[in-house]
C-alpha cells in the first residue's frame, strides 16, 4: 500500500460534498465508563486520541475541537462493531459499559467525502482511509481549517468497506434530542443478534 503523504499547509483543490441528509440514520456504540466516558450525543473534546479522524491540535487535552464517530447505511451496526473492537477482534459487552445508540439526524451535514477522487487531486491517496492513523489526523485538521464549510468527514471503513462518518463539533446542530434505539450491548435483547454480526466478522463475543 502506497503511504499518505503528510499534507500541505492548506488544501487550494475545491472539496468534493456528500451531504448527508435530514432523517438519515445513524449508528453509534458508546461507552459510559473508562477512558472516555461519554452520552450518546457528546461528542469528544480530549484529543487526539489514536483515532483515525480526530482533528484536535497537539498537544492532547480538552478543547473546542469535538469529534463523534458513527456509522451508516444497511450495514451500520455491523461496520459499527468491526470498529469500535478491531484491535482485539473481541467484542465485550461489559467492560466500560459500552451501548449502542441509533438515531437520525435533525437536519443535513456536509461532509468531506473521502472515498471519492479527492484524496488524490489533494495530493494523496486512499491511505487517508487505511494505512496511517496518524497521518490521517494531520489530513483531518488542514481540512478542518482548509474548508470552514465542512462539517466532518465520509469515508469508507477499513475493515468493511462501508459507510463510516466523523462529525466535527461544526456539525453538532444536526443531532436530535432522543434516539430510536439504545440499549446496552450487555442487553439480553441483543445477544442474538450480536452473536450473529460477530459470527460473520470472525470476532469472540463475551
Amino acid at each position: 500500500m502506497e503511504e499518505l503523504p503528510d499534507p500541505p499547509e492548506r488544501f487550494s483543490v475545491d472539496e468534493v460534498l456528500r451531504v448527508c441528509a435530514k432523517d438519515t440514520q445513524l449508528v453509534r456504540i458508546y461507552f459510559r465508563k473508562g477512558k472516555y466516558p461519554s452520552l450518546w450525543n457528546e461528542f469528544r473534546q480530549f484529543g487526539p486520541t489514536s483515532s483515525r479522524f480526530d482533528h484536535h491540535t497537539e498537544p492532547k487535552r480538552a478543547q473546542t475541537r469535538a469529534i463523534l464517530y458513527a456509522t451508516t447505511g444497511a450495514h451500520a451496526v455491523l461496520t459499527a462493531l468491526a470498529e469500535v473492537f478491531q484491535n482485539t477482534r473481541h467484542i465485550d459487552r461489559t467492560r466500560d459499559e459500552p451501548w449502542l445508540a441509533v438515531f437520525k439526524l435533525d437536519t443535513a451535514v456536509r461532509l468531506l467525502d473521502t472515498g471519492t477522487g479527492w484524496p488524490v487531486r489533494a495530493g494523496g491517496n486512499m491511505a487517508i482511509n487505511s494505512g496511517s492513523r496518524e497521518k490521517a489526523r494531520a489530513w483531518s485538521r488542514v481540512i478542518y481549517d482548509s474548508y470552514p464549510v465542512v462539517e466532518g468527514i465520509w469515508y469508507p471503513s477499513s475493515i468493511t468497506n462501508h459507510e463510516c462518518l466523523a462529525l466535527y463539533e461544526r456539525g453538532a446542530h444536526a443531532l436530535p434530542s432522543r434516539t430510536i434505539f439504545n440499549e446496552a450491548l450487555a442487553s439480553p435483547k441483543l445477544t442474538a443478534g450480536l452473536l450473529q454480526l460477530a459470527a460473520r466478522l470472525n470476532y469472540t463475543l463475551a
